[in-house]
């Protein structure tokens, strides 16, 4: 399989192309945004409206020591807060559900395009980067599809009013409040423009250790037998260390801007109580002028701190963006022609043609490789590691393109043939035996409900199974789990086996399909395999060459080329590489 480092990074830079594709993720949402945006706007007239109130019964309620008028005032200053609480609760159900929903649309998304993209690009990215993909990126989405839009625009208009009525109250104190605005200018420039790649990177770093995780999880009792635990123990404690360091850099720089941020405004009101007692006694200004001031410097400053946290949850957004577009951006390599064939009538045989392939460059597996696959005929493929042996089965199955040369099936190309049609007709046991978690009988017909049960029933039974399956404690309904785990690698290769046989395909395809199984298991499976690999189409690839003497032809490859090929018979009379082979496994000559 292909294997390459890491993805590259791609620019990070919020461009108007990647904001109009988030956007696009809106669409059938038209209904929830327009109230929202009315929710917001009446949030932002109740909350200042609160200042003034609070002005008049400080100017007027209070001094004149009227009860009524304070309860008055007091009272309407009560019930705008509780009807601004209840507007604002409205408003974030609308968009919390919103983002909920497009959240879970974007996973869809993604996993229904993951699912059409070709071998190799699951050979680039390790499982553990395509669950942070599709999991963790989508979910830093969750805040710019349910708050941040709505924020910013209840920012601009917090800052848009409270600045107009302080300058319409009093000019002199509003320029004091002003001068602190570049430098928050500054911190939301430093946010947007200098961090967003340090988030990116973040994201980098945790894609990482998830893809670490999941691969040595799974690995524990191998390493567990190995005694080599403390090796990857060492290796996860390095990945973390970096990640760990990385986000104390970007927490120090973070705590360093808010705190010259948060400082800021409390410098101005101090100013502003200095400034006002000479104010006051010279009757410039009322008490409940500088306190409606106070009021609405915290109303102008609130959104400017809330404008730049939501830029920092805006550039994490994008950088995670960039991400998830960058796999919906990804093609297909291996893909149907324009004007397919969609029935395919296999007759004759399968051709390999001058075929030359390379998972990297310059380092080739298969070499000019031409063979022939009659229909109905047993043909085993063998040769040493690397040989080539499981990139034949990969290209027969339309995994990968070939680089040169053609593949045909009755004169047919593979790449002229639709690839679901292709896939009907075959059946492929691998050496790495999936089961998902589920029951035995979901198992092996995968999940697919239009398989009955009665021809899953005749499969184990051709197989010599049935009466080992049903001896379960729940027969057929017995729960598997991950991976099959609470079944022995013999149990698991046996229900691969009958989940490849359930399909009744044209051709039958095993890599490795013995090679894990003990004796006596082993000759069970011969002697159903006979029977049933009659008349159908089967190329084998086995390691235990015992299990293939009676193949109707033997391939024998060696560093990706054809070099010899025959009956069992044939290949050791010519005590070339096949005959030194057997010899060495079997000892007998």
């Amino acid at each position: 399989m292909r294997k390459e480092g890491p993805e590259e990074h791609i620019k990070s830079k919020v461009s108007a192309s990647t904001l109009k594709r988030i956007l696009k993720f809106f669409k059938g949402h038209e209904k929830a945004i327009i109230l929202a945006i009315l929710a917001v706007i009446l949030t932002t007239a109740l909350n200042a409206t609160l200042p003034l109130v609070f002005r008049e019964m400080v100017d007027n309620a209070i001094p004149s020591k009227d009860l009524n008028l304070v309860f008055k005032y007091a009272s309407l200053y009560l019930v705008l807060l509780i009807l601004f609480g209840a507007i604002q609760y409205f408003e974030m159900i609308i968009v919390g559900f919103m983002g909920i929903d497009i959240v879970n649309n974007i996973k869809n998304v993604m996993l229904k395009h993951i699912m059409t993209l070709s071998i190799s690009f699951f050979d680039k990215l390790g499982s553990g980067r395509l669950i942070s993909r599709i999991e963790a990126d989508s979910q830093k989405l969750f805040m710019l599809f349910s708050s941040i839009g709505l924020s910013l625009l209840n920012g601009i208009l917090n800052i848009f009013i409270a600045v107009s009525i302080m300058l319409a109250t009093n000019v002199k104190l509003t320029l004091f409040v002003l001068a602190i605005s570049p430098i928050y200018l500054l911190g939301t420039y430093l946010i947007f423009s200098k961090m967003r790649p340090m988030f990116r990177k973040e994201r980098e770093l945790y894609a990482v250790i998830v893809n670490f995780l999941s691969e040595h999880i799974k690995a524990i009792p191998l390493l567990r037998n190995l005694n080599n635990l403390n090796w990857s123990r060492k290796k996860f404690h390095k990945m973390n260390e970096e990640k760990r360091w990385y986000e104390f850099k970007i927490y120090i720089m973070e705590q360093s801007i808010w705190f010259v941020m948060m400082l800021c405004p409390q410098v101005v009101i101090a100013l502003i109580l200095y400034n006002a007692v000479d104010w006051i006694q010279q009757d410039m200004i009322t008490i409940g002028t500088v306190w409606m001031f106070i009021q609405y410097i915290q109303l102008a400053i609130q959104p400017l701190i809330m404008i730049s946290e939501q830029i920092r949850e805006l550039q994490r957004a994008f950088g995670a963006a960039d991400r998830i577009f960058e796999i919906l951006d990804t093609e297909p390599e291996v893909k149907d022609s324009d004007d397919p064939v969609t029935e395919l009538n296999f007759s004759e045989k399968i051709e390999f043609k001058n075929v030359s392939f390379q998972y990297e460059p310059d380092k080739p597996v298969l070499k000019n490789l031409s063979i022939t696959i009659d229909k109905g005929t047993t043909v085993a493929i063998v040769g040493a590691t690397g040989s080539g042996k499981t990139t034949i089965i990969s290209l027969l199955s339309r995994f990968y393109d070939p680089d040169s040369g053609s593949i045909l099936i009755d004169g047919v190309d593979l790449k002229d043939i639709k690839q679901s049609t292709l896939r009907s007709k075959m059946s492929l046991v691998l050496q790495d035996i999936f089961l998902f978690p589920g029951n035995i009988m979901d198992n092996l017909r995968v999940l697919r409900n239009d398989i009955s049960e009665e021809k899953v029933v005749e499969a184990t039974k051709k197989m010599g199974i049935y009466n080992y399956l049903k001896s379960f404690p729940q027969g057929f309904e017995t729960e598997l789990s991950e991976d099959g785990s609470n079944l022995s690698f013999g149990e698991r290769q046996l229900l691969s086996f009958s989940r490849a046989l359930t399909f009744d395909p044209e051709i039958l395809i095993m890599d490795e399909a013995t090679s894990s199984i003990d004796p006596y298991t082993e000759a069970e499976i011969q002697r159903s395999m006979e029977k049933l690999l009659k008349g159908r189409t089967s190329i084998i690839i086995a390691h235990r060459l015992s299990t293939i003497e009676h193949a109707d032809k033997i391939i024998v490859l060696d560093h990706g080329e054809l070099v010899e090929q025959g009956t069992h018979h044939e290949l050791m009379k010519m005590k070339n590489l096949y005959a030194n082979l057997y010899w060495t496994q079997t000892g007998i000559e």
